[in-house]
């Protein structure tokens, strides 16, 4: 998905959201685009974690993991894509075995948990961008898809 604006600005409950550019309606996504998905969730409490260290991360980031966890739970149970549990789904009902709802569980904390590393590796590697990236938001507040694009090729923004 294109980013439409990122901003530092708190927006009702959520504390500067990226917003994506309105897209095409899609009725089917790959599991490529679902662990995307989730791998932005992850980006501000890997942000936190790399910038302020892990004594120093907040709660802000809480309703992007609820997000992730709905995501990689519909993968499990839902859309039968998932390596372990393979290509079947799974009632939601509370009417599993203890055997096969640990096992659900344990299949969404690894889809996490990679899902994390990836975010984690995503923003290790592209370091300079990111710091480029949160100095202009500090000194512009928000920023549209164009000017996130100048700032992540290295260069200036005109002063506004």
């Amino acid at each position: 998905m294109s980013i439409n604006k990122a901003t530092i600005m708190p927006q009702g409950p959520t504390f500067g959201p990226v917003s994506p550019l309105p897209g095409d309606d899609r009725w089917n996504e790959t599991r490529a685009q679902l662990l995307a998905q989730m791998d932005i969730s992850m980006g501000a409490r890997v942000a936190e974690e790399l910038i302020f260290g892990t004594d120093h991360i907040a709660t802000g980031a809480s309703s992007d993991f609820a997000n992730a966890t709905k995501m990689a739970k519909q993968m499990v149970i839902k859309f039968g894509i998932s390596e372990k549990l393979g290509v079947m789904t799974y009632s939601d009902t509370g009417k599993l075995s203890p055997e096969t709802q640990s096992a659900i569980e344990h299949e969404i904390r690894t889809i996490l948990r990679n899902s994390y590393k990836r975010a984690k590796l995503i923003l290790k590697s592209h370091a300079e961008e990111h710091k480029n990236l949160a100095e202009a938001l500090l000194t512009y507040e928000t920023l549209g898809a164009k000017e996130i694009q100048i700032v992540l090729e290295g260069k200036k923004l005109e002063v506004r």
